[in-house]
């Protein structure tokens, strides 16, 4: 699964020491319908969200094949405890849960690591501006306490949850808030949650309660392609840096802790595989990179060396 190839790479400094990831990719996950999300688990498995195939897909280091652990593994959709209807994200909390927004279901699921029986802890399964409902949940993302934040889509709102609660409470309500595409949390602070939208070219960074002038990143120290373009999926590393898939820049930028200018670590080279249209990105233990492809509807990883 591992790349050995050396010749070309990105190289970051941080406290003394470099990030640098190979810049020839290799594919490890295919045969996706629409893969638009991915999260690494136990052991450094690889999580894939299939929109299109309704499912959620495992990848287990050096495997050849997925193994569906959430939804159908017949591309059905459906609204029972162990069916989804075009999922959007998944994520995980530090007990191992996996939480999955049933987008088109209007809820969100939670598995265990030994079951493909959801549970909803969040929304009702119709659309609802209720605080006990949700209308399109389009990311999840949760903390180390388990409070569960939700982009609440079609509400235009982020919702909190917390544990074995009935009822969210409204953490953040603004106009960018609507198409929002993913949404993380800072490793640093709760009160911190970073979003991207589908029509934006920027990220958002925003502290609880306050919705006006939320913060923005959208400069990349670059001689061509100075901004971010159509910036989709993002993940933290343990430093605090912020990784976010360049979309229509067919690449991935890093923004480092305390920075608003962001530094390329992953691009579309020409060489095969292609980072063509990147859509989600996450880190392994060894801050391995793996970043989906839209246009190739793959995974396609990036070793760190």
């Amino acid at each position: 699964m591992k790349n050995s190839a050396t010749a070309s790479y990105k190289k970051v400094k941080l406290n003394g020491r470099d990030l640098r990831w190979n810049q020839t990719g290799v594919v490890v996950a295919t045969g996706f319908k629409k893969p638009l999300a991915l999260s690494i688990g136990a052991n450094d498995s690889i999580y894939i969200c299939d929109k299109d195939g309704h499912d959620i897909e495992k990848w287990d280091q050096c495997s050849s094949n997925g193994v569906v652990v959430a939804g159908s593994n017949t591309s059905n959709s459906g609204s029972t405890s162990i069916l989804l209807n075009h999922p959007e994200d998944v994520t995980f909390d530090t007990n191992g849960y996996m939480y999955v927004p049933d987008t088109d279901n209007d809820r969100v699921q939670r598995f265990s690591s030994d079951s493909n029986n959801g549970t909803t802890v969040a929304g009702t399964g119709t659309a609802a501006n209720t605080l006990t409902g949700l209308n399109k949940p389009q990311a999840v993302a949760v903390d180390s306490n388990s409070n569960i934040y939700i982009a609440d889509e079609g509400n235009k709102r982020i919702m909190k949850w917390v544990p074995n609660a009935t009822n969210g409470t409204i953490w953040l309500t603004d106009n960018d808030i609507d198409h929002t595409i993913d949404i993380v949390i800072s490793p640093t602070s709760t009160n911190r949650i970073y979003t991207t939208r589908d029509d934006k070219d920027v990220i958002y960074s925003w502290t609880s309660g306050t919705a006006s002038s939320p913060a923005t990143f959208n400069q990349v120290n670059d001689t061509t392609k100075t901004t971010l373009n159509k910036p989709r999926g993002m993940t933290f590393d343990p430093y605090g840096n912020l990784y976010v898939a360049d979309k229509d820049n067919d690449r991935v930028v890093m923004f480092c802790a305390n920075s608003t200018v962001g530094i390329v670590v992953a691009s579309n080279t020409g060489t095969t595989p292609k980072l063509d249209k990147p859509v989600a990105v996450a880190l392994d233990s060894n801050l391995n990179l793996y970043v989906i492809s839209e246009s190739g509807k793959n995974v396609i990883e990036f070793g760190r060396l």
